[in-house]
């Protein structure tokens, strides 16, 4: 079982890692790398159960465009936090391509990336790590609310006369009347 985050909730899922021997034939929930599902896409999507693909840092995540629409989630690992090409696959998915599905951050991400990645696309989250589990549902939300890179997920204004800073509409104070 798997602790997901998702829209404020915690909910425990269990899906299977597809291994290069076993491929497609596993009973059950299946994630799979992309890689591997590329070899034989075809037979992880004509499955009864659900399949989500992996895409890990260095992967092409725009091969996988024909298949968004039979997969159950596309998950984006984050290998290290020091690593941001997982924020780079969720803008791709979701401003380049226009996928509209889940988004899941998979991997060794802290708590300070979570709103982050969420500004980025990710709508899901896999919790591995403790801490971060204890401080989201403790209530904990690092929100950043001044960016130096735009995207097309958030609705911004441009702050002062530096077109790439960035303000949430949420940072802008409402005034008594």
């Amino acid at each position: 079982m798997t602790t997901i985050y998702k829209d404020g909730e915690f909910v425990e899922e269990t899906w299977t890692r597809a291994e290069a021997e076993t491929g497609a034939a596993v009973d059950g929930n299946l994630l799979v790398s992309q890689a591997l599902f590329l070899e034989d896409a075809e037979d992880y999507v004509g499955r009864e159960d659900l399949t989500a693909v992996l895409v890990e840092a260095g992967d092409d995540v725009e091969q996988i465009v024909p298949y968004l629409d039979k997969l159950a989630f596309v998950a984006v690992d984050f290998p290290s936090f020091a690593d941001g090409r997982g924020f780079s696959a969720a803008r791709i998915l979701r401003e380049h391509v226009g996928y509209e599905g889940d988004i899941r951050a998979s991997g060794k991400y802290i708590l300070d990336q979570v709103p982050l990645a969420r500004r980025c696309g990710v709508s899901s989250f896999e919790i591995s790590k403790p801490e971060v589990l204890k401080a989201l549902k403790a209530g904990e939300w690092p929100e950043v609310t001044k960016y130096l890179q735009p995207v097309g997920t958030v609705d911004e204004i441009p702050v002062g006369t530096r077109p790439w800073a960035r303000r949430s509409f949420r940072d802008v104070a409402v005034a008594a009347e």
